[in-house]
């Protein structure tokens, strides 16, 4: 989600604003800066307790957790007005754990080749021009395909109990990219392309290429109460022997706007060569146990009063080759106690068949073959 675009969702839909970045209150503008310069300090701290049964170890688990409706962050933004519509632009975005502090995105990399990365600024660091209604940036940023999903998914992609479950893409970040943005009325074009899309594996190889690439192109199209979009994105094996293998997908979705309820509907195909799956495939974090697999997602979101909106959806994951196709069910409360501060109830309920493994929370999570419930009754505020 770019930039400009992010802050107006936020403002407009608390639920939208779940993946974006968060509206601040601290701007610091230095006495020589032009009025329209600024450098803006802006956070999200989200906590709760959850509760959830039949876990991969074994049993029940109750514990707090950092990160649920919104991962937790701290970030800076800024803007410096260079003239003739010209604007330069940067995110400075870290994620943490409020529980006990620690950074929430220290490590990447999964698999053979993968190393321990340190993220000061794991969720976002970027920084670009904007011109106009054209803008591109340059460093780690989001991927197209989660900001789709942070507006096109009835959860917003939130931490747990979202798309996000199902499918670990739905909050991609992508190291060494370059974006592009460009708004033409009703239509967003954004493209998207990295020279090595996860530092975890190391920097770009000489010689080889492809090892570690990524591209991506999304359109949008809003109007009235209506709005859709559509998206693909492809990766490289991040290992040299095996980089002409890739991992695809493509999203299409839509929202509309009926009153105070908003319908959602969506689908992403995903299409993966052998070098992205696991030894055990069942606890691939795509969920996928063969090369191929289909999620589907329906739901709405209720505005009972401004400051209380209620949330039900549901996602199936339709894996290819085999009947292992979970179901994941959430229904979440959310109620406003100022525009800074919301407390928030999350339940969620996951069916798995013929020994597939999705939990509330992920694939993996789950003991294999069993259903899961999970329960979070938390706190967020924003500054």
């Amino acid at each position: 989600m770019s930039y400009k675009k992010a802050g107006q969702r936020a403002s407009s839909n608390l639920s939208i604003a779940l993946g974006a970045v968060a509206a601040a209150s601290i701007t610091f503008v230095p006495a020589s800066a032009d009025a329209q310069s600024s450098v803006t300090l802006y956070g999200i701290a989200d906590i709760g307790i959850e509760h959830i049964n039949n876990t991969a170890a074994g049993g029940a688990q109750t514990r707090e957790v950092s990160g649920n409706l919104s991962g937790s962050r701290w970030g800076m933004k800024g803007v410096e007005d260079l003239g003739g519509g010209m604007k330069a632009i940067f995110v400075l975005e870290s994620g943490f754990n409020l529980n006990d502090g620690t950074s929430a995105q220290s490590t990447r990399g999964l698999g053979a080749g993968a190393t321990t990365t340190t993220r000061l600024f794991g969720r976002q660091a970027w920084v670009g021009l904007s011109f106009k209604d054209q803008q591109l940036t340059f460093g780690r940023q989001n991927s197209l395909l989660y900001e789709q999903a942070v507006v096109f998914d009835p959860m917003g992609a939130s931490s747990r109990y979202s798309s996000l479950s199902v499918d670990y893409a739905m909050a991609g970040r992508i190291d060494n990219s370059a974006k592009y943005t460009g708004w033409f009325g009703p239509l967003t074009a954004q493209a998207m392309y990295s020279t090595r899309y996860d530092t975890g594996y190391g920097s770009e190889v000489p010689g080889a290429q492809l090892t570690g690439r990524f591209f991506s192109g999304a359109l949008t199209y809003a109007t009235g109460p209506f709005a859709a979009s559509v998206s693909y994105e492809q990766r490289n094996s991040n290992t040299v022997a095996t980089n002409t293998d890739t991992e695809r997908r493509a999203t299409a979705a839509a929202t509309y706007v009926f009153g105070p309820v908003k319908g959602f509907a969506g689908y992403r195909y995903l299409r993966a060569s052998n070098a992205f799956l696991p030894a055990s495939p069942i606890n691939v974090a795509n969920g996928s146990e063969a090369n191929a697999a289909n999620l589907y997602w329906a739901g709405a979101q209720y505005n009972v009063t401004p400051s209380f909106n209620l949330t039900a959806t549901a996602y199936y994951q339709d894996v290819h080759s085999t009947s292992a196709d979970p179901w994941l069910a959430v229904l979440c409360a959310d109620y406003l106690l100022s525009k800074r501060t919301d407390v928030y109830a999350t339940a969620a309920f996951a069916r798995n068949t013929n020994g597939s493994a999705l939990g509330v929370n992920g694939y993996g999570t789950v003991a294999p073959g069993y259903n899961q419930t999970g329960v979070v009754v938390g706190m967020r505020q924003k500054f």
